[in-house]
């Protein structure tokens, strides 16, 4: 369009994660990166005032605890003796919870092209803008705190480390600019994934979701819509 905007409103996901020490050691910095997850809090609305839903996992491995120049550099202060002690008794303390949200759209974020950054062939570089609406600052608020409150729950005394979409753009999982749906003058592929303009182009990808969805990563929802395509070209052969 005149505003250089490429297809329709992109989104991110949502993410919040807390580490903090227990005071007994448990050797947290051995095991799987994930080993569950809860979805008590996925539903579309399942959190109270708020649309869109979230879900929670350890991260004391996902966030990268798992040995001493972790925990030296981010965990326990000091230098020399004093500090080796103090790595002894603290190794293995750390657990760290993470949560994932749904990311809804807005006109804030979005994809446009680069006036001034070109390609090596010429072509403008895509330009990502970012923007939370108040739907995602209210999930965002409900994640930080439910975090806590497990951490808590599970004997954690002290928090140390805090990050989350407040402060970062996280672009592990990226959606929408070809959102799916029954309108062309509101979506850029049909039910199946097929373009409005282009009838013999059929996508299938994180570009057709209409939101972010309630936490969940998105290759499982990505290879299930690729397949469902597939049999839906085959069909029409």
């Amino acid at each position: 369009n005149e505003s250089g905007q490429v297809g329709l409103n992109f989104m991110e996901t949502l993410f919040w994660t807390s580490a903090g020490l227990h005071p007994k050691i448990l050797g947290s910095h051995r095991g799987h990166p994930t080993d569950s997850i809860c979805w008590d809090w996925n539903a579309p609305d399942a959190i109270p005032d708020t649309i869109g839903g979230c879900r929670f996992s350890p991260s004391t491995a996902e966030a990268d605890f798992l040995g001493p120049i972790s925990y030296a550099q981010r965990v326990i202060p000091g230098w020399g003796a004093e500090h080796k002690k103090a790595m002894r008794d603290g190794f293995g303390r750390v657990l760290g919870l993470s949560s994932m949200g749904e990311f809804l759209p807005n006109k804030g974020t979005y994809v446009d092209l680069d006036p001034n950054n070109k390609d090596a062939l010429g072509m403008a570089l895509p330009r990502l803008h970012v923007s939370l609406g108040d739907e995602e600052y209210k999930r965002l608020k409900f994640m930080a705190k439910t975090t806590r409150d497990i951490l808590k729950a599970a004997g954690v005394v002290e928090l140390f480390e805090e990050i989350g979409s407040w402060d970062v753009f996280n672009a592990t999982h990226v959606f929408g600019t070809c959102r799916m749906g029954n309108d062309a003058e509101e979506a850029v592929v049909d039910a199946w994934g097929r373009s409005f303009r282009y009838k013999n182009l059929y996508i299938a990808d994180g570009s057709l979701f209409p939101s972010s969805g309630g936490g969940e990563s998105p290759s499982l929802t990505i290879q299930a819509l690729a397949i469902r395509t597939a049999d839906r070209m085959l069909a029409k052969s």
